[in-house]
């Protein structure tokens, strides 16, 4: 297993008080193609993170916050490496709108990114990791040029949906229609 992602979902369990089954866990990193995202390279882009996820944080310098939006449960942690979003694959399940949360907390982020003044990043890549047979999986999901245009915005909140129904589909049986929005 690689250490640095059994390190971030023993946080995420740690704050999310849910069973050690590592199998039962996707993170979704974003990383810039070069530099570092922390909070002191990109304070304009964590200080837009921080006021969204109010008042579940702040998240500090490589820090983490366990994150409640809508009676949605997940872990943000802060990398110099960029974002990471942990979450309870059960937890997406239950509630469609917790992956709707987490696709606007990416959404904020990547937007947050184009407003720096020190340092913009011009490229960001999300992909989704997990622990599968103790192994990692990766899969590479978009990369988003910054500044994101809402056509761009659109493709990738269809390609993280996409990508989390399909790990759904292979658990269950119950297909999720349209994860995101609540089904009429």
């Amino acid at each position: 297993m690689e250490d640095k992602l059994e390190k971030s979902i023993d946080r995420a369990i740690s704050l999310l008080k849910t069973p050690k089954e590592y199998e039962k866990y996707i993170s979704i990193k974003l990383s810039p193609p070069s530099g570092c995202c922390c909070s002191d390279c990109l304070p304009e882009t964590w200080q837009a993170v921080n006021e969204f996820i109010t008042p579940c944080g702040p998240v500090g310098h490589e820090g983490d916050a366990l994150i409640e939006k809508d009676g949605n449960r997940f872990v943000l942690e802060s990398h110099e490496g960029g974002p990471e979003i942990i979450f309870l694959f059960e937890l997406i399940k239950k509630s469609a709108d917790c992956l709707k949360s987490i696709i606007e907390l990416i959404t904020v982020f990547v937007k947050a990114c184009s407003q720096e003044k020190r340092k913009q990043l011009t490229r960001i890549k999300i992909s989704k990791r997990q622990i599968i047979k103790g192994k990692i999986e990766e899969e590479n999901m978009i990369e988003i040029d910054i500044p994101i245009s809402k056509d761009t915005q659109k493709q990738f909140e269809g390609i993280i949906k996409r990508t989390i129904n399909k790990n759904h589909n292979k658990k269950s049986s119950r297909p999720l229609t349209d994860l995101g929005e609540k089904k009429s």
